[in-house]
């Protein structure tokens, strides 16, 4: 299984992904670091942050050709689970040391939240229209909350659609975070990536 799985990852290019994440974060780190006193960024760059670090995770959900998965060899919808898991997993772990080494991009709970709703959403992008699109809608909703929301925001309605700038306190924001985060992994894990020739996949390299 060790091995099965480390062959997995560089097919995906699972490293390269997880290096160029590491490394923006480290960026966007010292950058504010720099330039402020304060470890704690503000809520809509926290937000920006956080999508950032998984853009370069999106592209390692498909591989070279994915017709290879709809055969029977392997029982594919658990592992497909477990690497969009491992995403946000991921994604969380390079935030929170960002904030141990003194750059705080949300709280703990407002990293695993905002990190598992836009798993989710990924997750339902590369399982619906494919990797080349799945950053669509998660960049779309993030950039709204960006500009145009804030972080004490009244109404069921306003906190749904302004969730990642939600305090810890939002119960709202939590609730759409979770069925999110469910709602990707389980899409992707049942269905996959809509299927591509090898040539295709190739190209959009």
């Amino acid at each position: 299984m060790t091995r099965w799985t480390a062959l997995y990852a560089r097919s995906r290019r699972v490293p390269a992904a997880i290096t160029a994440s590491a490394a923006l974060v480290a960026v966007l780190a010292g950058v504010w670091r720099l330039f402020s006193d304060s470890p704690t960024t503000p809520s809509s760059l926290a937000v920006g942050v956080g999508l950032l670090v998984l853009a370069p995770l999106i592209p390692t959900l498909s591989g070279d050709d994915d017709a290879i998965e709809s055969t029977a060899a392997l029982p594919w919808p658990p592992r497909r689970a477990a690497h969009l898991v491992a995403l946000f997993a991921g994604a969380v772990v390079l935030l929170t040391v960002a904030a141990a080494l003194g750059c705080e991009f949300g709280t703990g709970w407002q990293i695993v939240r905002n990190s598992a709703g836009l798993t989710g959403l990924i997750g339902l992008g590369a399982a619906l229209v494919g990797t080349q699109l799945a950053w669509l809608v998660p960049v779309v909703w993030t950039c709204i909350q960006v500009m145009g929301g804030a972080a004490a925001a009244d109404g069921i309605g306003r906190q749904l659609l302004f969730w990642q700038l939600q305090p810890d306190t939002s119960r709202a924001a939590g609730v759409l975070a979770v069925v999110l985060a469910v709602a990707g992994v389980l899409t992707y894990a049942i269905r996959g990536c809509p299927r591509r020739s090898p040539g295709e996949a190739t190209m959009g390299q």
